[in-house]
């Protein structure tokens, strides 16, 4: 693909692609969105951090000393 039809087909994309919002936020330079858009971001990988306790924690460092005494 040609770097003209390439750029013929990114323009002729709506504003509500994931492309073109992704670009969008990309390009965000206002202090208040910028901090928002963190704030979700935050939250979002706050959620799908799994919360292990120390037991966990000295398993697989067991593990991982394991593993490498082995090598």
């Amino acid at each position: 693909m040609t770097w003209t039809e390439f750029r013929s087909l990114l323009q002729g994309l709506g504003p509500d692609t994931p492309l073109v919002r992704t670009v969008q936020i990309r390009l965000e330079s206002d202090k208040e969105v910028l901090k928002n858009l963190h704030k979700i971001r935050n939250k979002w990988r706050s959620r799908n951090v799994k919360q292990y306790t120390e037991a966990d924690m000295q398993e697989i460092l067991k593990q991982f000393q394991n593993i490498f005494a082995s090598m």
